[in-house]
């Protein structure tokens, strides 16, 4: 779809790819530099307490609490396949 109409591409798209290289970088980087590792899981603890805490408006408003466990996993696989398939698409 992008190579048809790459004008269609909007910034917001551009960030789960991005978020998919940059833990696979740091995740490589991990094993030969240490501050990498830090960063690395600085930057996933922070990833995830966003989404936590996103969450929790969720959970509250519709009085479920497991809403607070299930809309982070929804969210990072959507994250997650948007990037790498995204990413596998250029590769391709």
């Amino acid at each position: 779809m992008l190579r048809r109409y790459p004008e269609t591409l909007r910034w917001r798209q551009a960030l789960p790819p991005l978020f998919v290289l940059g833990v696979l970088g740091l995740g490589f980087l991990a094993i030969f530099w240490w501050y990498a590792w830090i960063f690395l899981v600085t930057g996933l603890l922070i990833y995830f307490l966003c989404l936590w805490l996103g969450s929790l408006q969720a959970a509250f408003s519709y009085k479920d609490i497991r809403l607070s466990l299930g809309v982070p996993l929804a969210i990072v696989t959507m994250h997650v396949s948007w990037g790498a398939g995204f990413l596998w698409s250029l590769v391709k």
